[in-house]
């Protein structure tokens, strides 16, 4: 989820250099450059532990862009806003997810266990057509 919030990050940023270079005709648009960059490379590395930090890092970097651009500040509170629910919600559905495939492996593992020990055959049903007596 990091990842995505990155990426439309580097939108936000490439929409950035726009009005930085109409409003500044200076290399101001090269901030927007280097935000861009590296929220695309950072939206690869979200693998590491130590991509995340650079996260926060970036989200700082958005919020101080309002010096060339005003309304750069409000748009970093909010991305930095989004990237906080990103990893607060992506963690959340993780630990879901790490539940619910214990529960299935667990699942799975008890009728593994009944089918080894016949148990299923031994209550008089046919495995074949579920439902249905043997005689």
């Amino acid at each position: 989820m990091a990842a995505s919030v990155l990426v439309f990050e580097a939108f936000i940023a490439l929409f950035f250099g726009l009005v930085a270079a109409k409003l500044h005709p200076s290399d101001d648009w090269l901030v927007a450059v280097v935000l861009g960059g590296l929220c695309v490379l950072l939206s690869g590395l979200m693998r590491y532990r130590w991509a995340y930090t650079l996260g926060w890092i970036l989200q700082a970097g958005f919020i101080a862009a309002g010096f060339l651009v005003t309304d750069m500040f409000v748009l970093g509170v909010v991305f930095t806003a989004v990237w906080w629910a990103g990893l607060h919600y992506g963690e959340k559905a993780e630990r879901i997810k790490a539940g619910l495939v214990a529960a299935h492996e667990a699942r799975a593992a008890a009728d593994e266990g009944a089918r080894e020990h016949g148990e299923g055959a031994a209550a008089g049903t046919s495995t074949d057509r579920p439902g249905v007596k043997t005689r």
